[in-house]
């Protein structure tokens, strides 16, 4: 298992000062984009806090390899 935390100053990350609450999405719904480098099975790992409490869910994610449908040919 890889863990990454970005701590760095202004990296809006609750580990960085200084971190900004995003507002929540109308739908409350949030949309995150990851690029990986192989296909493969990837167990994704969120984490939810306010500072005081926190939750985590694992994600299991299946990325396939890219066929020419997919680039548009």
């Amino acid at each position: 298992m890889k863990t990454w935390t970005d701590t760095r100053v202004y990296a809006n990350s609750p580990w960085s000062p200084p971190w900004i609450i995003p507002e929540a999405p109308e739908d409350g719904r949030w949309v995150t984009e990851v690029t990986f480098q192989e296909p493969g099975d990837y167990i994704l790992r969120a984490i939810a806090s306010d500072g005081s409490l926190f939750t985590n869910r694992n994600v299991t994610v299946t990325v396939t390899p890219i066929t020419d449908l997919d680039q548009g040919m």
